[in-house]
């Protein structure tokens, strides 16, 4: 049976991805304590402090040192980075996607947290897939190589790689990766929830997750049994 885990952080916790996250880390008091969000400024920490009812560090992920991030993350048994700049400047596609990814790892591993759960994109490491994709190419090569920093560590991780995000209601279900290529090219979609939903799983089940890469599009099985699935 999975344990409890004491502590979990969320960097990018203000997203919308990060805010499902908290949410079902707050459910589950069986297995998690109260989680820690990771945001970048003050009236984030106002929110996530007085109307979450969670604790949270005023911690840039883009302008603090790895040091600093190290500093804020003691204490914790694992962390989820999924924060990302949102499609912005080139420059804070890799101040944070990529390089803010790349701090989470060295701080990560300065503090002695093995568990990592990382927010990739589909297909990152199929570079004829996004390179033509108007307005991505940027973001793709940050997430690409960010990636390749995250598997190149001592960590127990796990790359998530979901397809376009939605915002509709979770349906509990992820395409089989066995089938997943059967998936016709621009369908690879996933409710943001049911993305919160597989994560949680997979910090529960790091016998089957963890130093794994899996994409991640809606389908027809059911997340526990995708889990369990998993080689």
């Amino acid at each position: 049976m999975p344990g409890k885990l004491s502590k979990v952080a969320i960097i990018g916790a203000n997203g919308k991805v990060g805010r499902l996250i908290i949410e079902k880390l707050k459910e589950d008091r069986k297995h998690f304590d109260v989680p820690l969000a990771i945001v970048r400024n003050k009236e984030q920490v106002d929110y996530f402090k007085n109307e979450v009812k969670i604790d949270a560090s005023l911690t840039s992920i883009e302008h603090s040192s790895a040091k600093e991030l190290a500093n804020a993350l003691k204490g914790c048994d694992a962390v989820i980075f999924t924060a990302g700049a949102g499609g912005t400047s080139i420059e804070r596609i890799f101040t944070v996607d990529l390089d803010g990814c790349v701090k989470t790892v060295e701080a990560c591993e300065s503090v002695g947290i093995k568990r990592l759960i990382v927010v990739s994109a589909v297909k990152a490491e199929h570079r004829d897939f996004w390179w033509n994709i108007q307005g991505l190419r940027n973001y793709y090569i940050a997430k690409r190589a960010a990636d390749h920093d995250v598997r190149q560590s001592k960590l127990d991780y796990t790359i998530v790689q979901p397809g376009w995000l939605k915002s509709g209601e979770p349906t509990g279900k992820l395409q089989p990766l066995e089938k997943f290529e059967e998936k016709a090219e621009g369908s690879y979609a996933i409710e943001r929830a049911d993305v919160a939903s597989f994560i949680i799983q997979a910090l529960l089940h790091p016998e089957k997750t963890a130093r794994k890469t899996i994409e991640l599009a809606n389908g027809n099985q059911p997340i526990d049994e995708f889990i369990h699935a998993l080689k």
